[in-house]
């Protein structure tokens, strides 16, 4: 019960960040020649971790699963 909580905590909080940035991105595009905004650049790291570390953690979990049971 508390991996299900845990999970969809996860995902609204990861949608939530989506959100966040293209809210941002939408109000503060960045000129040409610029770099982007810094807290735009903080919530794509953030998003970007928080995506590709549970997917690499749901693979190895997978493979050692899948592993095991054969």
């Amino acid at each position: 019960m508390l991996v299900k909580w845990t999970l969809v905590f996860f995902v609204a909080l990861s949608l939530g960040l989506v959100v966040l940035s293209k809210i941002i991105a939408f109000v503060n595009p960045p000129r040409p020649g610029r770099p982007r905004a810094p807290v735009l650049r903080s919530i794509d790291r953030m998003l970007r971790w928080t995506v590709l570390i549970p997917a690499v953690l749901g693979l190895v979990l997978l493979a050692v699963t899948l592993w095991l049971a054969a």
